[in-house]
């Protein structure tokens, strides 16, 4: 193997350690999911994985950080930029998040929450501080953004922005539970969502 192909697979492993992580906590949960497990999944030795991550509480808070921080904190900086309508920028900007939370293996990471969280509370707290801080940022930079073109109600920035990220955490929820039971069609779910939101805060 080249110095080259060395370089990029060193690179790729912290991704492909989460990779393996996440379906070892979807498998067995987090307080009974093994390094050693984690390791083998990844492909390495079980003394590697510990020079990227000390114990599982790093690995878990990269996976909250890479699947989901920094991705609503660039979509985030990308809605400051945009010149499209309100609608159309929040209408991006819950999809991703959506998709993100509800629809990718990300999901697994709210699984723990739900059923381990009471146990390992410094989880929920990290979740808290790496995924919803950086959603609810992302939407907040959706409306400051609108506000200041003069499509939203002046007052719209005096609400509590958890009303607009409950429905998103409702759905995560929902797929974890009553999915086969009772679907949500996600589509048409986040065209209500969009619209229940607009109708109240557009101006007219």
């Amino acid at each position: 193997m080249t110095n080259v192909k060395r370089t990029r697979r060193k690179a790729a492993r912290p991704e492909e350690i989460i990779d393996a992580a996440l379906a070892e906590f979807a498998e067995v949960g987090y307080s009974a999911a093994s390094m050693a497990r984690i390791a083998a999944r990844a492909g390495i030795a079980r003394s590697t994985i510990y020079l990227y991550y000390a114990d599982k509480e790093a690995l878990i808070s990269a996976a909250f950080e890479a699947r989901l921080g920094e991705a609503f904190a660039a979509a985030g900086q990308g809605a400051a930029l945009s010149s499209g309508p309100f609608r159309e920028v929040f209408h991006e900007m819950l999809t991703l998040l959506y998709r993100r939370i509800v629809k990718s293996e990300a999901l697994v990471l709210l699984k723990v929450l739900v059923a381990e969280g009471a146990q390992f509370p410094q989880l929920l707290a990290h979740y808290h501080d790496t995924a919803l801080k950086a959603a609810m940022t992302m939407l907040n930079s959706v409306l400051k953004q609108g506000l200041a073109r003069g499509e939203l109600r002046n007052d719209v920035m005096d609400y509590d922005m958890k009303l607009v990220m409950s429905p998103v955490m409702l759905a995560a929820i929902w797929h974890l539970t009553f999915q086969e039971l009772d679907p949500i069609e996600l589509e048409r779910y986040i065209e209500g969502h969009v619209t229940f939101i607009c109708d109240g805060i557009l101006t007219r």
